[in-house]
């Protein structure tokens, strides 16, 4: 029968850790994004926490040490407990961060070979890394891909454009370390369809926590949502909540994922990316030597303290560009409070990054990691997507100068020039009549202004109406060199290009 309202207060008291675990090549990713979708946690592919020196090994047929593993299997774990137990999150854009605060966010699922029992042990937070920081309580548990050795290579010799190869699955079944009869482990086969490996993980975890997720009719999914349930049908017209919904809210951000698929949207978004619309307008520009970013600020005003933003554009009123981390700068257009709490996040994120592994952090990675945290605030009731587009400028050794833009729903894309806030549709148009492969930051930063002065709802251009950031190469020490302009840099700017304001008050006397 399905839960009392009451049963499941108690179990979403103590969010769960599911780590789905294998040698590569079994489909942990496949079936943990399958598993997190029927049970409505958030998916962390885990791959994506390794670090860059990881990648290259790996991609380069060198087998990982345990020095190498260590630091990325305690990201992993720290990555749970941030998701299922931070408890400060005062700056959230929710209107019911209290249920969060509360401590009752029910788990997350992430990926991880996880091959020896060492490596479990920091992934249930029972060994600390290093000098790092004790782990948090956190209920952990493993779902097991086992299956033949001969089908795990037929597997990974048909898998391209992963950067582990074929060559390094005998290196790892030889390390596995089986967890068969540990506790808190679900076995589920390799050759099961990825349906079947749910519905057995599910029975599995259910029996481990002692509480059944699926009902005796095999028909109805039992979704956790904070401290509400919502019994989500196979019939995607039949939902029942039982908390109420803010106007933020609709029955799709809660029905089953198969449903909100189905219609295509989900109404939440839509109302984020409607705020959005209407905000200042950012656009950027990757050229080959730099990136060019630039920013309208809707809120102006003699009267308006802009001193902070006078001393080079890292404080004050109305402030559209910020420096996410030495490698990174960033715009952001709708709710500026939500911009807030996501550029917080990320310079905490680029910290994180580079007293982990003494390097900038990569800056797609940096992407992936605020999307993660976006895309987390659409899976529960209680919570709002965040009502904020950015575009992210940076580079890294890796892949050089980069231009990103991610949306209130989680998704990000590369862009060579794009635009968001209101009137995009125009300066994209332009842009691409314009833009040119072989562009410099020179003549970028000629084409931003050109492009701004187009689509801004203005009549006049200005420093008071305009914020700039260009991210360039130091020539002496070669590493990224962010600079935001002070306001008479922006007005020299659109000078050089003649499109300075027109002195109003002149006219107004002449006429």
């Amino acid at each position: 029968m399905p839960p009392t309202n009451g049963s499941v207060r108690d179990l979403d008291a103590q969010p769960i850790f599911i780590v789905v675990m294998g040698v590569s090549g079994t489909g942990k990713s496949t079936l943990g994004a399958a598993l997190a979708d029927a049970l409505g946690f958030p998916y962390v592919e885990g791959d994506d926490l390794h670090p860059v020196t990881n990648v290259a090994k790996m991609a380069s047929g060198t087998p990982l040490t345990d020095a190498d593993r260590e630091p990325w299997l305690a990201l992993i774990r720290t990555a749970a407990e941030r998701m299922t137990l931070d408890r400060d999150l005062s700056s959230t854009p929710s209107d019911d961060a209290s249920i969060v605060r509360e401590n009752k966010r029910p788990g997350v699922v992430i990926s991880s070979s996880a091959l020896k029992r060492y490596y479990r042990e920091i992934l249930r937070g029972h060994r600390t890394v290093g000098d790092g920081q004790a782990p948090r309580a956190l209920t952990t548990y493993f779902v097991f891909i086992d299956g033949p050795k001969k089908v795990l290579f037929e597997r990974m010799e048909k898998r391209a454009g992963h950067f582990m190869k074929a060559s390094m699955l005998e290196s790892q079944l030889n390390t596995l370390e089986s967890p068969v009869g540990e506790e808190g482990v679900v076995v589920v086969s390799l050759q099961d369809t990825t349906e079947e490996q749910v519905r057995k993980a599910v029975e599995g975890l259910s029996t481990l926590v002692g509480y059944d997720v699926v009902s005796e009719l095999g028909e109805r999914r039992v979704c956790f949502v904070n401290a509400s349930v919502t019994c989500s049908f196979l019939n995607p017209d039949l939902s029942l909540s039982l908390f109420p919904l803010t106007p933020w809210q609709d029955v799709t951000t809660v029905a089953q994922p198969s449903f909100r698929r189905r219609a295509g949207f989900i109404r939440v978004i839509e109302y984020a990316m409607e705020a959005i619309s209407h905000a200042g307008t950012v656009l950027g520009v990757l050229a080959k030597d730099g990136v060019v970013l630039a920013a309208e600020k809707k809120v102006t005003g003699k009267l308006l303290d802009l001193s902070g933003a006078k001393d080079g554009g890292y404080g004050g009123s109305g402030e559209k560009i910020y420096l996410l981390n030495s490698n990174v700068i960033g715009g952001v257009a709708g709710l500026t409070a939500d911009a807030n709490s996501l550029v917080n996040y990320a310079r905490t994120a680029a910290q994180r990054h580079l007293l982990m592994y003494n390097e900038d952090i990569p800056v797609e990675l940096l992407a992936q990691r605020l999307c993660d945290m976006k895309q987390g605030y659409t899976q529960y009731g209680g919570l709002r997507p965040f009502g904020v587009s950015l575009l992210y400028a940076g580079y890294d050794p890796h892949y050089h100068f980069q231009l990103y833009h991610s949306d209130p729903s989680g998704n990000y894309s590369g862009w060579k020039a794009t635009c968001i806030g209101a009137n995009n549709g125009t300066a994209q148009s332009l842009l691409k009549q314009e833009y040119k492969d072989t562009i410099e930051v020179k003549d970028a930063i000629g084409l931003v202004l050109r492009t701004m002065s187009k689509t801004m709802d203005s009549t006049t251009l200005g420093s008071e109406k305009l914020e700039f950031a260009v991210l360039t190469l130091d020539p002496v020490t070669k590493q990224p060199k962010a600079k935001i302009y002070k306001p008479a840099e922006i007005d020299a700017l659109l000078l050089a290009e003649g499109l300075t304001k027109k002195d109003e008050d002149t006219e107004m006397k002449a006429a």
